[in-house]
């Protein structure tokens, strides 16, 4: 039920003053101005005020309604989760001389460098610049402040604002590729939808927990989790997730040329790598890879050698497939010719060449887009 509004609670008072005085009435109490009206409008302020401070704090008590700190405090409360904050910006720098620098010299961890815009990054590594080296020399930087708005696009990081003891003065920073991982404050939604998935989760080493906890890390917006298998069809123990933040989602470079995007994401990969530790089953290793997934399927027309067990054979026909697709960097082309090379491994087929019948072509994705499939997707016709 609806709570109820001014106008509900000034009738109420209304209704009491007079039953509760017969000398007064109706128009006296309703007519602006009178001792009696100004009275019942006052009480019926003061219990809208209160009306809706207890509606505030009951709807803090539920998980669709609660708000801001409401929620924060409601899901640490039951969950033990917190909102993930704003995140910087992540990326790789290159430092370069016009000429082979006379005597080596240190860039140290802080140096300070800068867009033309005023974005500002610091250097998180320290990096040694050899002597008669003209570069490029790398080093990994994030930005100072944190948030969506930092990310900054390829050759855009070109100041270097802070003075770098024993560098020539023609000293020059690049950025070749954008950066990756800034993000804003998780939303009220985003939130909600952690915490309602907090359940499912709890026994970690799932498909799902996994998955889960590396969308609690900050700057991912994705998370799909593939685990590989051996020629058998079986858990191969290890697990490869593909990652997704802001950049790769809304910046994607449509460009022929296959961007390295995993170089400036590796530091973002590497923060969910650490998160995942609590979360793998022990002795699991995780590859973590950064890419926008899409899922292939493949139907194959198998050819058996005589005698041989053709569930099997077949099995381990589709089980070669889906590790050679999950194996895809992200950009690369499924190749029908590719996949019928690595089915030779497989004892008992017959290879003709002709064993991929769908897809009917090779397969080129985007860049940053990485084709993966799973047994379920992998049929034999």
């Amino acid at each position: 039920m609806d709570a109820p509004t001014f106008q509900d609670i000034r009738r109420i008072a209304r209704d009491e003053i007079l039953a509760g005085n017969s000398a007064l009435t109706r128009e006296i109490v309703d007519r602006d101005g009178t001792d009696a009206n100004i009275l019942v409008a006052a009480m019926a302020a003061v219990g809208d005020e209160v009306i809706g401070q207890l509606s505030i704090a009951a709807a803090g008590t539920y998980l669709d309604t609660a708000r801001r700190v409401a929620l924060d405090r409601l899901v640490f409360d039951r969950y033990g989760i917190v909102r993930k904050v704003s995140s910087p910006a992540l990326g790789v720098v290159q430092f370069t001389t016009t000429a082979p620098s006379a005597a080596s010299f240190s860039i140290p961890v802080g140096t300070l460098l800068s867009t033309a815009d005023g974005r500002q990054f610091v250097t998180t590594t320290s990096v040694v610049y050899p002597i008669a080296s003209s570069g490029p020399i790398e080093a990994q930087v994030r930005s100072v402040l944190a948030g969506i708005s930092q990310q900054a696009t390829a050759d855009t990081i070109t100041s270097i604002v802070s003075p770098i003891s024993g560098a020539p003065s023609d000293i020059a920073v690049n950025n070749s590729d954008a950066t990756a991982g800034a993000d804003d404050e998780e939303q009220d939604e985003a939130l909600r939808a952690r915490a309602r998935s907090f359940f499912v989760n709890a026994q970690r080493g799932t498909r799902s927990a996994i998955e889960y906890a590396a969308r609690s890390v900050a700057g991912v917006r994705k998370a799909v989790a593939f685990e590989t298998l051996d020629a058998l069809g079986r858990p191969g123990g290890s697990v490869q997730v593909v990652i997704t933040d802001a950049f790769t989602e809304a910046l994607v470079n449509t460009s022929p040329t296959p961007p390295t995007y995993a170089t400036q994401a590796r530091a973002l990969a590497l923060n969910v790598s650490t998160a995942l530790d609590s979360w793998r089953g022990f002795g699991i290793y995780v590859d973590v890879q950064t890419a926008i997934v899409t899922l292939q399927g493949v139907t194959l027309l198998l050819s058996f050698s005589a005698g041989v067990d053709t569930e099997a054979v077949a099995l381990a026909a589709r089980a070669i497939t889906v590790a050679y697709v999950n194996n895809l960097n992200p950009g690369q082309a499924f190749s029908r010719s590719d996949l019928v090379d690595a089915l030779r491994a497989v004892r008992g087929l017959i290879i003709t060449g002709n064993e991929v019948y769908a897809p009917s072509g090779d397969v080129t994705p985007l860049p940053l887009e990485a084709l993966r499939t799973s047994l379920t997707l992998v049929t034999v016709g």
